[in-house]
């Protein structure tokens, strides 16, 4: 029996891409090759079908279009989530290694291309939990022991900063997800944790605000009451623990009780000790995760 085709608008409905985006696929990347009926009208097989769902699901995980066209199948299923991905404890250590050995011989080129590479050999979930999060934590670390520099430091700080911001842009933002505004409060200049945070809400389904680092508590209010933000995150590092203390209870006492409250950081146990228990207090980006995926289920449940 001949395997069925079909034309572009059925393949557009049954894949949830549109036929324009179908189109620009095919013309700028290369990314599916259909047949053509007699009158030159595009035909898809199963095979289309099924790749341009794989195509749509990456890109959905934040995946750019330009960089996994041309994958094959096998790739797609892994990049889109629909294949169990493992990633070996040595693939990571050898980025980290290859990274830091970059940032250290101030080799920008390099650590972009490791960056680049990493975009597209795993899974914008796997990329923030497994490779960029540790990594942090590596540079972190050398720096306090010395052996890195702070020029070092602060050059691959920033590479793995803009390598965030670039994914929590591409990821979709679905129209009618509940927002949640992210940032840190004012005199906090660290805003790696936050990014991570703004990524990990990004990946779960939610609109993300990020303001970036240093926001008075007054218009972190702002923004969210002016969003209608559902979910305020600060990391806070570095304030002095009155400073931030004072800077979380201000911003309580701005926000309706409905918020969520979400703070990280390396302050975020004595805050929560000091203002009690409705700022919620994940420890890591894993455990906010699981909140996420909890209070999804929740929202979902009170709706229906």
């Amino acid at each position: 029996m001949a395997e069925p085709l079909y034309r572009i608008g059925t393949v557009a409905r049954l894949s949830g891409v549109s036929t324009h985006l179908i189109r620009v696929w095919e013309r700028r990347y290369d990314a599916l090759e259909p047949s053509r009926s007699g009158g030159r009208a595009r035909l898809y097989s199963p095979a289309d079908l099924e790749r341009l769902r794989l195509l749509k699901l990456a890109v959905g995980r934040g995946h750019a279009i330009g960089q996994i066209a041309r994958l094959e199948h096998a790739e797609l299923e892994r990049l889109s989530g629909q294949a169990e991905e493992h990633i070996a404890d040595d693939s990571i250590r050898s980025f980290i290694e290859d990274f830091l050995q970059a940032v250290q011989a101030f080799d920008s080129d390099r650590a972009q291309e490791l960056l680049v590479r990493g975009a597209l050999m795993y899974s914008a979930r796997s990329l923030v939990f497994d490779v960029l999060g540790p990594l942090l934590e590596r540079i972190g670390k050398e720096w306090a022991n010395g052996k890195l520099c702070v020029a070092s430091e602060h050059l691959g700080s920033i590479l793995v900063r803009d390598s965030l911001s670039d994914l929590l842009r591409r990821l979709p933002k679905p129209t009618g997800a509940e927002l949640a505004l992210v940032t840190t409060p004012e005199g906090e200049l660290h805003e790696l944790g936050a990014l991570l945070g703004s990524v990990a809400m990004a990946l779960e389904g939610y609109r993300v605000l990020y303001l970036g680092p240093n926001c008075p508590v007054a218009e972190i209010a702002r923004a969210a009451h002016g969003a209608s933000a559902t979910i305020v995150g600060l990391s806070i590092v570095s304030l002095e623990p009155q400073q931030a203390i004072q800077a979380v209870q201000q911003l309580l006492q701005a926000l309706p009780e409905q918020v969520d409250f979400v703070v990280g950081g390396s302050m975020s146990d004595r805050i929560r000790d000091a203002v009690g228990q409705r700022v919620l207090v994940p420890g890591t980006l894993s455990s906010l995760e699981h909140w996420l995926r909890a209070r999804k289920k929740r929202v979902i449940s009170l709706r229906s």
